[in-house]
This record gives C-alpha cells, sequence and structure tokens, in this order.
C-alpha cells in the first residue's frame, strides 16, 4: 500500500504539470507560474510514504564544504561555489566559469575523516553540470569475538579483538541546473551512495530538487528538497532502509556593515525533518522536527572574509584567503559532546576552457 500511495501521489503530481491550463492562467508572470510548480512539488513531497527509518540517512546530513560550515550550515541561500551541489543545486547558476573546491576535514577531534571533491561545468549561459564526490571514514573499529561463541560470557569466556576494520561512506552527487527566469533557478542533483563498514556493505539512489530565487539584488531565498522520492538504501543482507523527503529552507542578505563599512552577507536556514525526531531537534511538532542555522560574513578586503555563525547550538568561525583565480578557505566548528572540528578546503575559480 504505501508503494501504491507514493506511485499515486507522482502520478498526480506529473499530470498536473502536464496540464498548462491548471499551471498558468493568461497574461500571468511566468515567475508566478514556476512558484505554482513549486507548491505542487512541496504538496507531493508532504504527502508522499513518510515511513522511512529514522537516522538512516544521517551521514548525508554532515554538510559539505568549509564556507558553509564556516557560517554555521547556512548555505542553502548562498550556495555560491561547488557545494552547492550539496547544499542547493540551483546555486550552480552562481558560478559563471569552470570552478572546482577541494576539502578536508578532521571531523570530532580527528577520529572521522571526512574529504570532498567538487566540480562545475557551465553548458552556455543559462546551464551548468556539477559532479561531487564525498567520503566520510572512520578506522581502528574493533570487532570482538568469544573464545566459545556457543557460550555466556564469562571469566573463563572473556571477548577478545579478533580483527580492526574502517568505515567509510561515500556519496557522489551528478546536478544540473538552469535558470528558469531572471529570477529563479531550478536544479536538481541525483545521488548514489556506497557504504562499507567492514563486515558488510549498502548501497543506495536518491534525489534532491532545489530552487533559488532572487528577490532583488541584496536578497535572495533558498529550498533544496532532499531525498524527495525516499532515497533508498539496500544491505548486502538483505536489509532495506528509506530516508525520509526533508527540505532545507533559508535566506541571505547582503548590506553594509556598520561602523565598519564593509560589505556583508548573513545568511538564515531551517532544517525540517519528518521523523519524529522529538527532542533530538530544536523544534519539533508531531512528526515534524526544525533545526537552524544562522551565519555572517564580512569581507574586510577583496583578499580577505571573515565568517562567524551557530550550527544548531554550536559555534563556528572560518575565513577565506584569496588569490586571483584560488581560495583558501578555513572553518572551525565548537562541539561540546563531540570535541571540535577543522576544515580546509582549496577553491579554484574562473577556469576556462580554450575553444
Amino acid at each position: 500500500m504505501k508503494s501504491k500511495k507514493v506511485f499515486y501521489n507522482l502520478g498526480a503530481f506529473v499530470s498536473i504539470l502536464r496540464s498548462p491550463d491548471i499551471i498558468r492562467t493568461k497574461d500571468e508572470p511566468l515567475w508566478q507560474n514556476h512558484f505554482k510548480i513549486l507548491v505542487i512539488v512541496l504538496i507531493f513531497l508532504l504527502s508522499a510514504n513518510l515511513y522511512a527509518e529514522k537516522y538512516a540517512g544521517e551521514f548525508l546530513n554532515l554538510g559539505v564544504g568549509v564556507k558553509a560550515k564556516s557560517l554555521g550550515n547556512a548555505f542553502v541561500a548562498i550556495a555560491d561555489d561547488p557545494t552547492a551541489i550539496f547544499w542547493n543545486s540551483a546555486g550552480m547558476q552562481n558560478s559563471s566559469n569552470i570552478c572546482i573546491d577541494i576539502m578536508h576535514s578532521e571531523e570530532f577531534a580527528g577520529n572521522l575523516k571526512y574529504d570532498t571533491f567538487g566540480l562545475i561545468y557551465p553548458l552556455g549561459k543559462n546551464n551548468r553540470l556539477g559532479f561531487l564526490l564525498t567520503r566520510i571514514g572512520i578506522s581502528g573499529i574493533p570487532i570482538s569475538k568469544l573464545p566459545y561463541p556457543d557460550l555466556a560470557p564469562s571469566d573463563t569466556n572473556q571477548p577478545y579483538v579478533e580483527k580492526y576494520v574502517s568505515n567509510s561512506d561515500y556519496a557522489g552527487y551528478f546536478a544540473l541546473s538552469s535558470k528558469l527566469s531572471s529570477k529563479l533557478s531550478f536544479g536538481i542533483s541525483s545521488k548514489i551512495i556506497y557504504k562499507d563498514i567492514g563486515v558488510t556493505s549498502a548501497s543506495g539512489l536518491g534525489l534532491d530538487i532545489g530552487f533559488l530565487f532572487n528577490a532583488n539584488k541584496k536578497i535572495r531565498f533558498g529550498l533544496n528538497l532532499r531525498d524527495i522520492l525516499s532515497t533508498t538504501i539496500w544491505w548486502n543482507n538483505g536489509t532495506t532502509e528509506k530516508v525520509n523527503p526533508n527540505i532545507f529552507v533559508g535566506v541571505g542578505m547582503d548590506f553594509l556593515f556598520p561602523i565598519l563599512a564593509r560589505p556583508a552577507t548573513l545568511s538564515l536556514q531551517t532544517d525540517i525533518f519528518f521523523e519524529d525526531r522529538d527532542f533530538a531537534a530544536q523544534l519539533h511538532y508531531k512528526k515534524a522536527s526544525f533545526d537552524f542555522h544562522s551565519g555572517l560574513k564580512i569581507k574586510f578586503a577583496e583578499f580577505l572574509s571573515i565568517c562567524c555563525g551557530i550550527d544548531r547550538k554550536n559555534p563556528t568561525a572560518g575565513l577565506t584567503i584569496s588569490y586571483k583565480k584560488f581560495s583558501l578557505n578555513y572553518a572551525f566548528h565548537v562541539h561540546n559532546e563531540l570535541k571540535n572540528t577543522h576544515r580546509i578546503s582549496l577553491g579554484i575559480n574562473g577556469l576556462q576552457l580554450k575553444h
């Protein structure tokens, strides 16, 4: 019945999109037409099956990128580097040339290694192609065994470490974005997942859809509908997990910072999950839960920007040093329970192919 409900909703969604008389009225501005489509997508998302396992896709929620981390992971409305492929694929429209981002991170006192590679490639004036690869790894995980497995643990049957294994989570994103109008951009990102925990492995497929709306030159809104078709993860032992649809929504505002009289950007973001996370989230109502992020970037000079933010309740900070086509980014994340995180990345922006 669950699968029938999904396909019924998907069929209804496609039928509506194919009906121009329903979508657009005479003399209606094009952006209003796109907004209607966006509302229909949201309705489809919220009416689809929400029966996935809680936290099944948590490894996909660490966030990608140094700039995003330094801004408290409030990046859905900024999305101005190759990590836009993760945060909001519509943001790839912010890149007019080939750009690359390579990140290495030591998360939680170095216990978790996190590496990413992102690339945006322009396809003409209004289209962008993107690729992002992420790897999360933990090594030295002990696998214990009893000398006499058929007997209960005792003084003469103590567990011992049989071997050490590593845990690796890979995600590959392939994204395409297009400018629908002068104000509205759209992006779609498919993802392929592979998980290996030493004794078993899994693979999965998912889909994200992003929108970026520039209200004016200083204010923009971002929306990312993540795992919109309930990302499925298949384990080689026959177990199947599903990741519930979830939403990133936010706003970015450019302004002149008082006293310093320097250009600045304020970013706000809310993450919405439908997994009944209760008190694990900052705010919850029935099955819906909400986590909040905020960030501030001040551009002190053409070559130097300083950032700070709040990732849920944890402070973040960072900086970007730029030189010609290159940028060096650093972020620091304070976490009381899981210790601190350091991220560093190299960005290359403005590459052009010779024709």
